[in-house]
């Protein structure tokens, strides 16, 4: 019994050991909100560009790793003046951090394309890094896909910044 009870004792302290703030940052979760830049890419020849928000939260599982789930709104302006479709993606993935600054990362899920008052569940995939300007402030860069009986794409840039400590 005393053995488990020092096993028990050794590894809780592992846990609180891991729970420090590591280099990256990542550790525990964290919130963000972001603004981003859409640029069309990929089968959008009516879409000039796109601006929207979003709402990022993050689980670090490790220094190097964390768990991400995404929702946003995209307004995406047509050329001509015509009327703004929207885009909600929805997705959760991983990211990667090589270093405390730069990440890699992908997410899937789906994304609802609206507008013309109707709407088109699609699935969503991305793609791409950022780079930690500080542990608040946050600017990625991402190859955004939709596909569903074909396919669309955008370059998203974003600015993010994290809530809390």
């Amino acid at each position: 019994m005393k053995k488990l009870l020092i096993v028990a004792v050794f590894v809780a302290g592992s846990f609180a050991g891991m729970a420090q703030k590591s280099d990256a940052g990542i550790q525990g979760f964290k919130v963000a909100g972001g603004i981003d830049l859409a640029i069309p890419a990929n089968n959008m020849g009516g879409t000039s560009i796109g601006a929207g928000v979003d709402l990022l939260g993050q689980y670090g599982v490790s220094e190097n790793f964390g768990i991400t789930v995404d929702a946003g709104y995209t307004a995406l302006f047509l050329k001509g003046g015509g009327n703004t479709e929207g885009l909600i993606p929805i997705r959760a993935g991983i990211r990667y951090y090589p270093s405390s600054q730069w990440y890699v990362g992908g997410k899937a899920g789906i994304g609802i394309l609206t507008g013309g008052g109707s709407s088109l569940t699609t699935t969503a995939y991305s793609f791409g890094g950022g780079y930690m300007i500080s542990p608040k402030l946050d600017l990625g860069a991402t190859y955004d896909g939709y596909s569903k009986s074909g396919s669309f794409g955008l370059v998203n840039v974003r600015l993010g910044y994290f809530f809390g400590n």
